[in-house]
Parts: structure tokens; C-alpha cells; sequence
């Protein structure tokens, strides 16, 4: 039985249902890392086998294997690993494409689904919020789902069953709790004085 792909190269089977052969969703697994690489080197960071953020991508891709398989201990025990070398928190339940850049893992959180050639600034996270526990727009239940070139810039958070759409960028520091429309660029409120503060006593 072949898996069942979205339109984000996301693998949508679920269940105990026969898996494909080893050598197929080794053979993914791979091909994921490649991308991750070439995603390193277009944004211009160079080799990135030895950076702690292609270490956190590799550590959730071998534990979301693990996971695939059936193997849910080795998999939370990948995950705790990569909390502790990386500081990255990447559930094994959550469906990365390839291509995931994060230069800065530590207090990166992702959960969720995740498009191809996604880059993740320093801080930037994806994940659930506690008011919508069940709604499930593909990520999971209560999760997010970024699409393709999505770039979260330092500090941004999408909270919640949003969806973010292809080549969206979301800015520092900015908190998404509605979907985004493709190619889009969303800013937070600017910084602004507030009277009264700051002044000599």
C-alpha cells in the first residue's frame, strides 16, 4: 500500500494499517535530509552537518521514522535527545517536508505540519493553544499547518488551528492566531512610548 501524499509532500497515512517497505520510508527519510542541506546552503550558511540546527532536523527525522513505524519508545527517547543536544522541541507526532531550516534551535517549538523549505528564526515556534484542543485542519488536533516557504522570522508564534499559506512571512515577535493568506507578510504592532515612563525622577 503506497503512501497517501497532500499537496506538501506530506505523508497522511495514519494508523496500523500495512506500512510501506523499510527500504521506501528509509529512502524518504533521506531525501528529506538532502533538502534540509540544500535549504541550508541557498540561505548562504554553508555545510551545515555540524550546526545543532541540522542536528535537530535529523534527530526528528529519525524519530518521526521510529514513530511511522510503530517504535514509539525509541521515538519519544529520539525526542528527548534532541531537547537536550539542540534545545529544539519537535514532537515525533509532528509531519515536516523536507527542507526545514533552523540556524537557532534552542526554545524552538514545532508542532504541527510544516511544508517544504520552511526556515524557522531564532525563538520561532508553532503549536497549539488549550481553547481548541480537538479541531484538526491537518496538523493534529489543535495544531498548525504551514505551507511551502513559509519563514518565521526571530520570535514569531502561530498558535492554534491556523493555517499559514505558501511563501507567507511572518514577522519578530509577531503572534498568528488567524490563517494567513499566501504570500503575504504579517508585522506585529510597532513599538510605541508610553507616556509618563522613562522620565528622570
Amino acid at each position: 500500500m503506497s503512501d497517501t501524499m497532500d499537496g506538501h509532500g506530506l505523508s497522511l497515512t495514519h494508523g496500523p494499517e500495512a506500512p510501506p517497505a523499510r527500504r521506501q520510508r528509509w529512502g524518504e527519510l533521506r531525501t528529506a535530509l538532502a533538502a534540509d542541506r540544500a535549504h541550508w546552503r541557498r540561505r548562504g550558511y554553508g555545510s551545515a552537518t555540524l550546526r545543532r540546527g541540522y542536528h535537530a532536523a535529523c534527530l526528528y527525522r529519525l524519530s518521526r521514522y521510529a514513530h511511522e513505524r510503530g517504535w514509539r519508545m525509541a521515538a519519544w527517547l529520539l525526542w528527548l535527545i534532541n531537547g537536550w543536544w539542540t534545545g529544539a522541541d519537535i514532537p515525533p507526532s509532528s509531519r515536516i517536508a523536507g527542507g526545514l531550516l533552523i540556524p537557532n534551535p534552542y526554545g524552538s517549538v514545532i508542532a504541527g505540519a510544516v511544508g517544504r523549505d520552511v526556515a524557522f528564526g531564532t525563538h520561532a515556534s508553532i503549536g497549539g493553544l488549550l481553547k481548541e484542543p480537538d479541531r484538526d485542519i491537518g496538523g493534529g488536533p489543535g495544531l498548525p499547518v504551514l505551507g511551502d516557504g513559509v519563514v518565521m522570522e526571530a520570535g514569531a508564534i502561530v498558535l492554534g488551528a491556523v493555517r499559514v499559506g505558501d511563501a507567507a512571512r511572518i514577522g519578530p515577535r509577531a503572534i498568528i492566531l488567524k490563517d494567513v493568506d499566501p504570500r503575504s507578510e504579517v508585522m506585529p504592532q510597532p513599538w510605541r512610548p508610553l507616556p509618563g515612563r522613562g522620565a528622570a525622577a
